[in-house]
């Protein structure tokens, strides 16, 4: 026989992986609200003070640190870890009673969905960070995802069907801009790791032997890099002509223009820089910023580990 509850899991892992502490603060006060007696499997261990409090204090810090981009992008890496791990939990709950192999198979696919979700919600966000033409009231965004994540958490706990539903259909939309804002998200985790090693190391371009394996054979038979002259960088492209709307790649030199190497379902692909005006070269607290023609052919994003800011003007503005 069939159990809705089985139907929950999907939507709750989207919700936690949207707003974990506002899902958490929902369904441990849900009870307190008069709305619901009691909770689907184990999730009324939730409504215990100490949890409340726990949480509502993170909810609040979450609040605070999305203010600023650079506190933004801090938090949300280490929820990298910390999304899967609460979907599992909260999967495990939910599904408490149910059969063990359908209670971790279900608490698995709960931790990917959270996962995804955040991913997908936070490199949205480092995406617009990275758009400097276009400056979203953050305040909104945050309540809009509130609200969005309050109401699929009734919908579950009423119409769990409903709710099942939802959470697919915005789902599907959501497969056409996931696959760059994923890559925005993992990149961002990335700058977080090379700004906190800064600290021990001077901005430099990357030597050829220290290329990764696909990189090296995306060059083979490139004949205009002379000896001694190529050299790399890790890079984030935004809105680079016939790519993704973000791509992570490899910027290389090959002594005379640069080239944007990146992967795409296995196979290699490259854009030549050297036809792109670079107006403005800028840093940040995370990364370096090189914006073509204007940044109408797109912007170019370096770690504070890779080049420096004189060096990537000398070969994108005075080259």
């Amino acid at each position: 026989m069939f159990e809705p509850v089985l139907l929950m899991f999907p939507p709750l892992a989207v919700a936690a992986g949207v707003d974990l502490y506002l899902t958490l603060l929902f369904l441990g006060a849900a009870p307190y609200l008069g709305w619901w007696e009691t909770l689907p499997g184990a999730l009324a261990d939730l409504s215990s003070p100490g949890v409340l409090l726990t949480v509502g204090t993170f909810y609040a810090l979450e609040l605070v640190a999305e203010r600023w981009p650079s506190t933004a992008l801090i938090w949300n890496a280490f929820h990298a870890i910390i999304r899967p791990l609460a979907g599992v939990l909260l999967g495990l709950l939910l599904l408490d009673g149910q059969p063990v192999d359908v209670a971790v198979m279900g608490a698995l696919l709960s931790g990917m969905i959270a996962s995804a979700a955040h991913a997908t919600r936070t490199g949205g966000g480092v995406l617009l960070w990275f758009d400097e033409r276009r400056h979203p009231n953050r305040t909104l965004i945050s309540l809009a995802e509130d609200v969005s994540v309050v109401g699929l958490v009734v919908l579950l706990l009423d119409r769990p069907l409903w709710a099942f539903l939802g959470a697919l259909l915005a789902g599907v939309p959501a497969l056409r801009f996931m696959g760059s804002q994923v890559r925005a998200f993992l990149f961002a985790v990335r700058l977080v790791g090379s700004g906190a090693w800064t600290i021990f190391a001077r901005p430099r371009w990357t030597e050829p032997q220290a290329f990764p394996g696909w990189v090296r054979a995306a060059l083979e038979g490139d004949v205009m890099a002379p000896g001694g002259g190529l050299r790399g960088s890790r890079a984030g492209g935004h809105r680079l002509p016939d790519s993704p709307r973000f791509t992570a790649g490899w910027v290389v030199v090959r002594g005379d223009t640069p080239l944007f190497v990146y992967r795409r379902f296995g196979a290699s692909h490259s854009i030549e820089l050297g036809s792109m005006t670079a107006t403005r070269v800028s840093g940040s607290t995370f990364f370096r910023r090189v914006e073509l023609n204007g940044g109408q052919s797109g912007t170019l994003y370096f770690a504070l580990g890779g080049p420096g800011t004189e060096s990537l003007e000398a070969e994108f503005v005075s080259g």
